[in-house]
Formats: structure tokens, C-alpha cells, sequence
């Protein structure tokens, strides 16, 4: 999903790198953000990075490995999870720091 959103934007792949530690931690935590915005709790920022990024990994294991069977679906979506795992952290990480900001707390009344 987010690979091929910065293929869309870029015009060409990006690096493994710059797409899972720079572009994804970007869009995911302005998303992330966003939802705890509107919905005025800070503990969605987890749920909503966790739920995009098995979203992510459930669409590209579909495409790469789809006509292998539900064998290799399961066992390769739960190896994309823990590989993005890192990722996921900082993505977690940044979007958290920047809810609990207290211009966030002040500003938009999360909790």
C-alpha cells in the first residue's frame, strides 16, 4: 500500500531503507496523529499504527505470494510483522512523543 504510494508520488521504488524508516514513519504518524485528533485519546496512536501497518503487510503479502496458498500467506504476513517491527516502533514512538506535546494537550484536548 505505502510502496505503492510512493511509487505514485516519487515516479519510481524508493529505497528499503528511506521507505521504512523515513516516507512510512512520515505518513503513518501524520495519520496516527490525526486519528487522535479526532477521536481526543492518545492510545489510539498505537492501535492505528499497528492496524495500518498489518493492513500494509496483509496487501503486499497477498500480491507477492498469492497464488502459493493460505500456508504462505499466513506464515509470510506474520515474518513481514516482525520484520517491520522496528519500524513500527519508531513510528509508535514519534507519533506519541508528539501527542502527548502539551500544545497537543492544550490545543486539541487529548487525553
Amino acid at each position: 500500500m505505502f510502496r505503492d504510494m510512493a511509487f505514485y508520488i516519487f515516479g519510481k521504488p524508493l529505497d528499503s531503507f528511506v521507505q521504512l524508516f523515513i516516507f512510512e514513519p512520515i505518513v503513518i504518524g501524520i495519520i496516527a496523529i490525526l486519528i487522535a485528533m479526532i477521536t481526543k485519546k492518545s492510545w489510539t496512536v498505537f492501535i492505528t499504527i499497528i492496524a495500518l501497518n498489518i493492513i500494509d503487510n496483509f496487501l503486499l503479502v497477498n500480491y507477492q505470494f498469492g497464488g502459493q496458498g493460505i500456508g504462505t500467506i499466513i506464515s509470510q504476513n506474520i515474518l513481514f510483522f516482525f520484520e517491520k517491527f522496528f519500524s513500527m516502533f519508531y513510528e509508535i514512538l514519534i507519533a506519541y512523543i508528539i501527542v502527548k506535546l502539551p500544545i497537543m494537550h492544550s490545543k486539541f484536548k487529548i487525553a
